[in-house]
């Protein structure tokens, strides 16, 4: 009698265990880009234009820089880009919950003496999402 109990006491716990683990996986897919969703569809300013309106505390060319990279892209693309500066110093970008189709900024300058600086901007909210320097 003692094993029966037990074995119907030991399916039903593993019965809700697995409805738990369903329910929670459910609700983590639906909020997974919630914070950062696809917005490949909508329009934004051009990266000169959003460049010129940045405080330039936040970021700014080097003056007589020997590279230049302003390009707006998506989230997923952001290495590409950082790749074509590898000559002067590695740099990347990775995140968790932003779609891979989100649209950024990316910037990079390289000093006269060879210093990195590289910043990427969320295009919808305008917000620095990462920066690096070597310096």
């Amino acid at each position: 009698m003692k094993r029966i109990i037990s074995l119907a006491f030991l399916g039903i716990l593993t019965t809700v265990f697995t409805l738990n683990f369903q329910f929670v996986n459910a609700a983590q897919n639906q909020e997974y880009w919630s914070k950062y969703p696809d917005n490949s569809a909508a329009s934004f300013k051009e990266p000169d234009s959003f460049y010129k309106s940045l405080d330039k505390k936040q970021y700014a060319e080097f003056e007589n820089a020997k590279l230049n990279i302003r390009e707006k892209t998506f989230f997923k693309d952001i290495n590409s880009v950082l790749s074509r500066a590898d000559q002067y110093g590695k740099s990347r970008v990775g995140g968790v919950g932003v779609h891979p189709k989100r649209q950024v900024y990316v910037f990079v300058t390289v000093s006269p003496e060879g210093k990195l600086w590289t910043a990427v901007f969320d295009a919808e909210t305008g917000r620095k999402t990462n920066e690096g320097r070597q310096l």
